[in-house]
């Protein structure tokens, strides 16, 4: 809403409530004599009510609605008027709503109390108090109330539609909830009304005490089966988290679980690199998570720094609370925003910061529940880390850092468990350094190395997306091509061994003066073809070691080669 109509909203409502403060005073004072005490009791009621809803299936039902009917049956609409108003200013100061909302329900309650008591004297119904054996009008009261949630339900109706924007239909499952409701607090405010007529004071302690403790009690039974939900949803969480060995697989399973459970529009999984910097390793926005390459934070930088430095959540429910502590990467339309600490062996080693487009969407028990969830989190991503790490040696070439020997193997004996369903050939290329002991004898071993690296990041850079290249041994190197017919595999062999040939080596003599040396290299190469070429990976290795030999190598080398037997 823009500033200029929030100040008019501010001041409409100011006048309004000078209007009904006036007619309180100027008329109604002579009737309430001797009353002053029941109706600070009552509005005590209310406000205690509206304080404290029951929750039921994450609907607030206040029993503030069932006092204010027997506040205007016996006090009539100013009482009830001032009374409704006090309470709402109340709550939604408690709320730390913002002045022009709390304007903008004042005048709406103002409105609906109104047409409530409108409706209530055109059908005959006249408000004070009852003598003995005698009953209220039952039309009239059942009229004032459902023109009360009538009022209110359009109202709302036309703020979402064309001030909100928002598409809604004007009598969806809200209301027919409400009017389910109503069916059981209407008796509750009549019953109270007769009570008080008969009793006096007396009945408000009968009757209000027990609205108070069932608020207090049911509040404090629905906090506590939140927490519990929310215990177990993070027991839940945490199994799921430990179960997997990816990083990968962990943050998405994490995001994807905390998305679901809290108001999260944004959020941010920062890993410490190198004990000086926060770096952004997963991005949620957009329903979606993402890898990203942000810029990093410091130590006490920002919000998420601030949490490193700390050590300690922070939880912010407004924009202008957390505005000056960012660096940019949480976006202006953020509200809420909770950061913690991901903490293992009692150091904070990232931090994970949610944002919503709400106001006040995160509370205390989810700082508890989300640090909780963090060390989890800590715990998985360590374990996958080490796991990654220890896999990575056994399937990887120490010196080139290719695959070995061992993971080649597994993977083409799973390329013929999926040939069975998918039916499409895959190709194997082999391929060996032509007179690579040369290059050992002319300029050194570790020299040679170098060249093997190079020839490993060369040959990885050609295949890119297209296939998977593995050190087979010695100066050997394979590259298998999923989904790669033998003609398609012999053109791209081709294509590697004119790269290869024409595009020249830099190593260091570390037998001779040890200066930079520029050397060309050939290699010759063998191509075979699942199924046709080979049934099985050992037939299917071995007929392209073949065709490198024999077609070849000892063909004069620099040459590509088909097994054709």
């Amino acid at each position: 809403m823009a500033k200029g109509a929030k100040q008019i909203l501010i001041i409409v409502c100011t006048l309004a409530w000078v209007m009904v403060l006036w007619a309180f005073f100027s008329s109604s004072v002579p009737s309430l004599e001797g009353y002053w005490l029941d109706i600070i009791g009552m509005l005590i009621m209310m406000v205690v009510v509206a304080l404290f809803p029951i929750h039921v299936k994450g609907t607030n039902i206040s029993l503030i609605q069932g006092i204010s009917l027997a506040v205007f049956l016996h006090f009539g609409l100013l009482v009830e008027l001032v009374l409704v108003q006090v309470t709402i200013v109340a709550s939604m100061i408690r709320l730390k709503y913002p002045l022009y909302r709390i304007g903008s329900s004042s005048i709406m309650f103002m409105i609906v109390s109104a047409s409530a008591a409108l409706v209530y004297y055109l059908l005959g119904g006249e408000v004070g108090g009852l003598a003995m054996n005698e009953y209220p009008k039952i039309l009239p009261v059942i009229g004032y109330s459902l023109t009360a949630i009538l009022t209110n339900h359009i109202i709302l109706y036309l703020l979402r539609r064309y001030i909100y924007q928002e598409s809604s239909s004007l009598f969806d499952k809200d209301f027919l909830w409400e009017m389910f409701l109503e069916s059981f607090i209407l008796p509750v405010g009549i019953t109270f009304y007769i009570l008080y007529s008969q009793l006096g004071t007396t009945a408000i302690l009968f009757v209000g005490i027990p609205f108070v403790v069932i608020s207090l009690f049911m509040n404090m039974y629905h906090s506590s089966q939140k927490i519990n939900h929310l215990l177990k949803f993070t027991s839940k969480i945490g199994q799921e988290l430990t179960e997997s060995l990816k990083v990968d697989e962990i943050l998405d399973i994490y995001l994807n679980r905390i998305t679901r459970m809290l108001k999260v529009d944004h959020a941010y999984i920062l890993d410490i690199k190198d004990t000086t910097q926060l770096r952004v390793i997963r991005k949620y926005e957009s329903k979606k998570a993402q890898n990203v390459n942000l810029p990093y934070l410091f130590k006490g930088e920002g919000i998420s720094g601030k949490v490193w430095e700390s050590g300690h959540s922070l939880r912010f429910t407004a924009r202008h609370q957390w505005r000056k502590y960012s660096k940019g990467h949480l976006p202006m339309i953020s509200q809420s925003v909770l950061s913690v600490p991901m903490i293992r062996n009692h150091e904070v080693v990232g931090v994970i910061t949610f944002a919503s487009n709400q106001k006040k969407a995160y509370d205390k028990a989810h700082v508890m529940i989300l640090e909780i969830l963090s060390n989890y989190l800590a715990v998985a991503i360590d374990k996958a880390k080490n796991y990654e790490a220890t896999k990575n040696k056994s399937e990887r070439c120490h010196l080139t850092n290719l695959y070995n020997y061992r993971y080649f193997e597994d993977m083409l004996s799973e390329m013929y468990v999926n040939y069975e369903k998918s039916h499409e050939p895959f190709s194997l290329i082999l391929l060996d350094i032509d007179h690579f002991k040369r290059v050992n004898d002319t300029y050194g071993h570790q020299s040679g190395n170098i060249v093997l690296c190079q020839v490993a990041d060369r040959l990885v850079e050609i295949i890119g997306k297209y296939g998977t290249v593995a050190r087979y041994g010695g100066e050997e190197f394979v590259i298998v091509l999923p989904n790669m017919d033998h003609e398609e595999s012999l053109d791209f062999a081709e294509a590697i061994r004119e790269d290869i040939s024409i595009t020249p080596f830099t190593i260091k003599n570390d037998l001779g003066d040890m200066r930079i040396k520029r050397i060309r290299l050939t290699v010759s190469i063998g191509v075979s073809t699942a199924p046709l070429q080979g049934e099985d990976p050992l037939t299917l290795i071995r007929n392209a070691d073949r065709a490198m030999y024999t077609g070849a190598k000892q063909q004069g080398r620099n040459k590509v080669a088909s097994y054709s037997g």
